[in-house]
This record gives structure tokens, C-alpha cells and sequence, in this order.
């Protein structure tokens, strides 16, 4: 064997290494991308168990929210923790909303959110009257995904979430 067959050898080998290589960088990247999305979805998931944990510790926010989602009247001191509560809900929905965005979260993730806004913010809820005040608080992006999201709930009237509905919501959404 002369020196140009040892040569073309090694340039053979060197050329499979560095296709193999890049596959070895596709497997890795693609496990990044599901562990980075993974993770994302245990943060959503986290946030919202915080947030309903502190409805479950608080006195005052467990009475709040039991009367504000029967139609009774609250207290001044349960409506302003209401209020608060409903927008550290809103901040949890508004992170993401950000990761939906960013591909981190599914679009039937995203629904379960959208349906918290809904109950939240949704026509004659207890903090409707004050969405507009604090909106200007939360980005662009999130306030107008919420219009929208209370339009569709709005077209959609009291009637409860079905399989349809659900379908009809996750197309919405690619329509961004």
C-alpha cells in the first residue's frame, strides 16, 4: 500500500467522523429541546400549584374566591386580596403564555390557561372592572392574546368548554 491510499483512507475516515458527528449533534440538540420544553412545563405547572396553595394557606383568599366565584359580595379586604391573587395568576399566565410562544409549551397547556383567564376576567367577573387599570403592567403580546381569548370566550357564551371548543381554540391560536 503507497502513501495516497493511506491518504484517501484517512480522508474517508476523517469525512464519516465528522457526518457521524454531526448526527451524534442532531440526537443531542433534539434531547436538549425536550428537556428545555420539559422543563418549561413543570415551571407552568409549578407556578399555578404555588399560586392555588395560597388560596388553600389564606384565610381571607379562600373566602374571597369562594365568594367571588358564587356572585357574593366581598369585603373591601377580600377584594383587594382577590385582586391581588388574580394577578399574581395573571403574571403566572403571562410567563406562559411567553413560553407557548417560544414553543416550550403546548397548545393544550396554553388552553388550560386560557380558561383560568376566562374565569378570572371574563364577563362579569370580579376583576374585569380591573383588568384595563393593570393591563398596561403585562406585555403587549400577553394583553393581546387575553382580548382575544375573552372575545372567543365571549362568542362562545356560559356554555361549558367542549371537545369542539377545544379544537376550535387550538386553531385559534395559530392564527397569531
Amino acid at each position: 500500500m503507497n502513501w495516497e491510499a493511506v491518504g484517501a483512507v484517512g480522508e474517508i475516515l476523517g469525512s464519516l467522523t465528522v457526518v457521524g458527528t454531526i448526527f451524534y449533534l442532531a440526537i443531542q440538540v433534539r434531547h436538549a429541546a425536550a428537556v428545555a420544553k420539559a422543563t418549561a412545563q413543570q415551571s407552568a405547572a409549578q407556578m399555578s400549584i404555588d399560586t392555588m396553595m395560597a388560596t388553600l394557606d389564606s384565610q381571607i383568599l379562600s373566602r374571597a374566591s369562594r365568594k367571588a366565584t358564587s356572585g357574593e359580595d366581598l369585603s373591601p379586604e377580600e377584594l383587594s386580596n382577590y385582586i391581588r391573587w388574580v394577578w399574581v395568576r395573571m403574571r403566572a399566565a403571562e410567563n406562559s403564555h411567553y413560553q407557548y410562544r417560544q414553543g416550550l409549551l403546548d397548545s393544550e397547556i396554553w388552553l388550560g390557561y386560557a380558561t383560568t383567564i376566562i374565569a378570572h376576567l371574563g364577563a362579569g367577573s370580579v376583576a374585569e372592572p380591573h383588568w384595563d387599570r393593570v393591563s398596561l403592567s403585562y406585555s403587549e403580546s400577553f394583553v393581546e392574546e387575553v382580548a382575544r381569548i375573552l372575545e372567543w370566550a365571549n362568542m362562545r357564551g356560559d356554555r361549558p368548554i367542549t371537545a369542539v371548543d377545544r379544537t376550535e381554540f387550538i386553531a385559534m391560536l395559530g392564527k397569531n
